[in-house]
């Protein structure tokens, strides 16, 4: 199985490292996720990787300098203010092996010790907030469905996804999805190829050498991004 040699995208100062995301940066620098994402200067790099939580290590983003902003407020009164895009959110989407979403199955999700607990709505999405700098967690669903655990469990790495063609960010998909289990290493192993093998024969795709893209572009579609 070839996974193509990635090359770094964008034009900025700011040199993204292993686990950085457009969130990330943002919090770490003040702004808006959306600010930076959205500024014309980073046009490129968005053109390059869709995803404002997929990047790649050696990117380069244009982080601009904060601007001051002042608010007029009335005195004697308590005020509060949220700073934009924190904090962030964690979105799941619950489906069988048909794509019909398992809707109103009451979940649990673990994350630095504080659970948050609800249902999935009428399309099988889970949406919480969490904090920016989360890096794993676990999902426990109550399918109560026959063929399923109760609860189905799953540990999650919460941390930026790398770009599907690179290994790791093909091990990540994998591991969400259920179908890896071994070290997120960034190396195509025996154990990647094979359960990426498995991921696609669940989906009936026959990977070649001329084919990968078909099911690397099928894996990001069943992981949502």
């Amino acid at each position: 199985m070839m996974i193509e040699d990635l090359e770094p995208a964008g034009e900025g100062d700011w040199v993204v490292e292993p686990g950085d995301s457009i969130v990330s940066i943002a919090v770490r620098s003040g702004h808006a996720p959306d600010t930076i994402w959205n500024d014309p200067a980073n046009a490129a790099l968005k053109e390059t990787r869709k995803d404002p939580e997929i990047l790649l290590p050696g990117d380069r983003v244009t982080v601009m300098p904060l601007r001051p902003k002042s608010l007029s407020c009335a005195t004697g009164k308590r005020h509060v203010f949220r700073r934009a895009g924190v904090p962030a959110m964690f979105t799941v989407v619950m489906e069988d092996e048909t794509g019909e979403p398992f809707a109103g199955k009451r979940y649990e999700l673990e994350i630095e010790g504080r659970i948050l607990s609800g249902q999935t709505d009428d399309a099988g999405r889970i949406a919480c907030p969490i904090p920016p700098a989360s890096t794993a967690g676990t999902l426990r669903v109550w399918i109560e469905e026959p063929g399923f655990p109760d609860p189905l469990e799953r540990q999650l790495v919460l941390s930026s996804l790398y770009p599907v063609q690179h290994p790791l960010g093909l091990q990540q998909r994998l591991f969400n999805l259920g179908f890896y289990s071994g070290p997120i290493d960034g190396k195509l192993s025996d154990q990647t190829q094979a359960a990426a093998l498995a991921f696609a024969a669940a989906q009936e795709i026959a990977v070649t050498d001329d084919n990968v893209d078909a099911m690397l572009a099928k894996l990001v579609e069943v992981h949502k991004s």
